[in-house]
């Protein structure tokens, strides 16, 4: 995807902008309220989470996200769902969004665009019918419907002292000139432009990893050169969720500059699991294209296998695993749920069980331990002692008994 540019047939038109929402969230920063800017999530749902419990967000606050919610990772349905329902969260379009837009046909229908599937995409389109338990019709009402709220999303939010975007700006453009050509897709021309492009206000972008801008994987990037008051020009905001070194996801106060950092979670770490199976010899694990060598040169999240099939049969199996495992900790304790009413005394729930409760001792005998572990005392008869009365001092003695 990093050498992935705008070349492709895309209906790319003007920058778009929403005048309510970037007066909201200007008088939020004057009012002295946290705004939060947050880069690619790449549906990394659960570390998502976790960074918003990390933010402790006040009923004021706000999170900007800035594009690419979707694609590579393993839920982007449903990350999209909470960002459609979280009454804190905002969110700017970015190239992913673009791409999965051209799915939504101009009859109203939804029918995937190869090049978006071929791009990551496919974990997304995964996700949905994991979503919907298998059934492709309603994954794909949820896709469409998802979808064209995508195609709402601003490409931009231009405050007062600072701009947000995804990928950056043209630096041979004027700024109000340049659509979602240089917003969405724009890379190295942008971020090695040594002057600010805009000299009143600080730029926070994602689309591009920290990687490149400063070789500081996993870090959030401040930009060598400053605005007059001293603030950076541009601030880079994609540390990586799958970046192999320190992924994670990260949040910026725009007030105070002030990071805040959720490293992925083991339940969101695609890419190691696809790296072990991959990478078999030391050589090839030196090697930076041998890193994203899976099988069947796999380059998102396993949800993608099989278009989610897979998945919902691990999640079947799992779950049959567990509901045994419970039901063997119920057994322990006496409780059985029989749905035979087979004249059992017991309580019958609403779900339609009947609880039957049993004496542990009868479900699991009590066994004797194996080996020398039993100890019993005997003790010696009295005649034996009278007969001896050398031992008449000795009280007893003590034998095992296997």
């Amino acid at each position: 995807m990093n050498n992935l540019s705008c070349k492709l047939n895309l209906p790319l038109g003007p920058s778009t902008r929403d005048p309510s929402l970037e007066a909201d969230l200007q008088a939020r920063l004057e009012d002295g309220h946290r705004i939060f800017v947050v880069g690619d999530v790449h549906g990394h749902l659960a570390t998502f989470k976790a960074l918003l419990h990390r933010l402790r967000l006040k009923p004021e606050d706000r999170v900007v996200c800035l594009g690419d919610m979707i694609d590579r990772g393993p839920d982007s349905a449903g990350l999209v769902a909470l960002l459609r329902s979280h009454p804190q969260l905002v969110c700017i379009k970015g190239n992913h969004e673009q791409m999965a837009i051209q799915c939504v046909q101009l009859n109203g229908t939804f029918e995937a665009w190869p090049p978006w599937m071929q791009r990551g995409g496919k974990s997304t389109y995964a996700s949905y019918i994991v979503q919907a338990e298998g059934d492709l019709w309603e994954a794909k009402k949820a896709m469409l419907d998802d979808f064209m709220w995508l195609d709402t999303l601003p490409t931009q939010i231009v405050l007062d002292e600072h701009r947000l975007v995804h990928a950056g700006y043209d630096p041979r453009m004027p700024l109000d000139l340049q659509g979602e050509k240089e917003l969405l897709w724009i890379r190295k021309p942008w971020f090695t432009h040594e002057s600010p492009v805009d000299p009143y206000r600080t730029v926070f972008f994602g689309h591009t990893t920290t990687t490149k801008l400063d070789d500081a994987a996993g870090n959030v990037a401040f930009s060598p050169t400053c605005l007059p008051d001293g603030r950076p020009a541009w601030v880079g905001m994609d540390v990586g969720a799958y970046n192999h070194v320190a992924p994670g996801i990260a949040a910026v106060n725009l007030a105070t500059l002030r990071v805040t950092k959720q490293r992925t979670l083991r339940c969101d770490r695609w890419f190691e699991r696809i790296n072990t199976q991959a990478t078999k010899s030391k050589q090839k694990r030196k090697k930076s294209s041998a890193l994203w060598v899976g099988r069947d040169a796999l380059r998102e999240s396993e949800v993608s296998v099989s278009f989610g099939l897979k998945a919902l049969a691990n999640r079947a199996s799992e779950a049959r695993k567990s509901t045994l495992r419970a039901q063997r900790e119920l057994e322990r304790v006496g409780v059985v749920f029989d749905v035979t009413s087979s004249g059992a005394k017991g309580m019958k729930s609403p779900q339609g069980y009947r609880i039957v409760r049993q004496n542990p001792e009868h479900l699991y005998p009590v066994q004797r331990a194996r080996g020398p572990t039993g100890f019993r005392i005997y003790a010696r008869k009295m005649e034996r002692e009278q007969n001896h009365p050398d031992r008449r001092h000795k009280s007893g003695s003590l034998s095992t008994s296997a």
